[in-house]
């Protein structure tokens, strides 16, 4: 009897804060980084990338009973996968949202993806901040035009060797970890004389509630990427709901 949580993100270490180093838990997360939110529970914590070929495998190896979904909101792929799971096999599966904070400032924007963005939106000759993650940067090849482009991304080798690899020049990357203080943000944006802003709607832990304050305070434009819109069958933006389905207080449906 044991619960799966999808975890790598602050929230679910929040939630597994308050489990208890003895709960059936098993978490996974896709870094050795991400692993390190974990750093103070004797809870298992697993580093891999699921896929449909090693999922039943996985699900078999820690005789998992309930699914809990912490994942990031744009990280699709494994709340889908984990959707399939719930129904497949049985599982009780609740997912956890971050709650959304949609703005309605004119300096902010909201797109389902990158194409719609780029052909939809007029742009100027602008400096552009991409901060979207090293994994969405060869996606802005084809948009390349004559903007002057900048990047935010994690001091990680990889997410360096693919932001030179798209064409970004080195004196316009900035690799740092979060979380960006809203004084940083600002100062940064002042610094590259940023125009316009690209990042995804990933709510407060994400640091999109900062990201709309310095676009309004600056009267810089900030496109954010909307979610990925999933079927979750249940649902939740309340911690103390997770954590109850957590210890096996409550099942949805």
């Amino acid at each position: 009897m044991t619960l799966w949580i999808i975890g790598g993100t602050r929230e679910s270490a929040e939630l597994v804060a308050c489990l208890g180093s003895t709960y059936p838990c098993v978490i996974t997360v896709t870094t050795d980084r991400a692993k390190q939110l974990y750093s103070d529970t004797s809870l298992r914590v697993v580093v891999t990338r699921l896929t449909p070929a090693n999922i039943s495998a996985f699900l078999q190896t820690y005789q998992i009973t309930r699914i809990l979904d912490m994942s990031h909101p744009h990280a699709a792929v494994i709340s889908q996968l984990a959707i399939q799971c719930s129904e497949q096999y049985h599982l009780p599966y609740l997912r956890y949202e971050r709650p959304s904070i949609r703005s309605d400032s004119p300096f902010c924007l909201y797109w389902r993806d990158l194409d719609e963005l780029f052909t939809t939106y007029h742009f100027g000759c602008e400096r552009i901040l991409v901060t979207l993650g090293y994994r969405q940067l060869p996606r802005l090849k084809p948009y390349w035009g004559a903007h002057t482009w900048f990047v935010r991304i994690l001091p990680d080798p990889v997410a360096l060797t693919t932001a030179l690899d798209v064409g970004f020049a080195p004196q316009n990357i900035i690799a740092l970890w979060p979380p960006v203080s809203r004084e940083m943000e600002r100062a940064l944006w002042q610094t590259w004389g940023i125009t316009q802003v690209i990042a995804k709607a990933s709510g407060a832990p994400g640091g999109e509630d900062i990201k709309q304050t310095v676009a309004q305070e600056l009267g810089v434009v900030l496109h954010l990427l909307q979610r990925p819109a999933v079927s979750y069958p249940q649902q939740t933006d309340d911690l103390a709901v997770a954590l109850a389905f957590a210890r096996g207080e409550t099942t949805p449906g």
